[in-house]
């Protein structure tokens, strides 16, 4: 399993960098999770963009999923120039549900809903999903393929349930929006760097890699703040590729 981090900031990516975005890749299966500002752009360096087999996103606020609104036309023509036979999956929580409704676009893509509990296979991926305490409905993402696991949060405060849900996973993506200061002056809807990284310990997991960077806080004290918890922890750098 190959994960390349297309992007990772929030809510609006920095001077060459991209909102969230990531390229999982299997044996013959490409899936990306979520589609955000910059991530069109980024995902050619890659891959030809008509040729992915399934987009998830967690929840529907733009920094997850604007970039649909373009991709949509790409594959628009992919299908008109014979390049691709059927529409692209899109899946996503179905609330909004106006929001919902432009995912599906002519014959380039189409809009399915995810639930919490709902299994889903593509390729050589199996996922499951929970939901997480966000503005939006927002779910959280369990990706397995053969004996390796990856973990995504999408949006989510900190829950011993979701330490349950990542429990034991190879690679925990974790979403650290705030330093601890930002939670001790009334933040919610989202986890800090130390709160991920003891979601981290507490999972059991190999590896911790902190993502959904706000663009103008430096990376640098958000490791910090991880590593005095769980030691293996890393920054979202974009463009890197993780062999799990």
């Amino acid at each position: 399993m190959r994960l390349t981090i297309l992007g990772c900031y929030t809510p609006y990516p920095p001077p060459g960098g991209a909102c969230l975005g990531y390229l999982l890749e299997g044996e013959g299966t490409r899936l990306v999770l979520e589609f955000g500002s910059g991530i069109m752009a980024r995902l050619q360096e890659y891959v030809p963009f008509w040729e992915v087999d399934g987009i998830f996103l967690s929840h529907l606020h733009g920094d997850h999923m604007s970039d649909l609104w373009v991709y949509r036309y790409a594959v628009d023509q992919a299908v008109a120039e014979g390049k691709r036979k059927q529409p692209v999956p899109v899946w996503a929580p179905s609330h909004p549900e106006d929001v919902f409704r432009t995912l599906t676009y002519k014959e380039a893509l189409e809009a399915e809903p995810l639930e919490p509990g709902r299994e889903v296979t593509v390729g050589d991926f199996s996922l499951r999903f929970m939901p997480t305490r966000h503005a939006l409905p927002s779910l959280a993402m369990r990706i397995s393929r053969g004996a390796k696991t990856l973990v995504y949060t999408g949006d989510a405060e900190y829950s011993e349930e979701l330490a349950s849900f990542a429990q034991g996973a190879d690679l925990l993506l974790a979403e650290a929006t705030y330093l601890r200061s930002d939670l001790e002056a009334g933040a919610t809807g989202h986890m800090s760097a130390g709160q991920a990284a003891h979601l981290a310990r507490l999972a059991g997991v190999k590896r911790l890699v902190l993502t959904h960077l706000r663009s103008w806080y430096r990376p640098q004290e958000l490791l910090a703040e991880a590593r005095t918890v769980f030691p293996a922890s890393q920054i979202a750098v974009e463009r890197s590729v993780l062999e799990i």
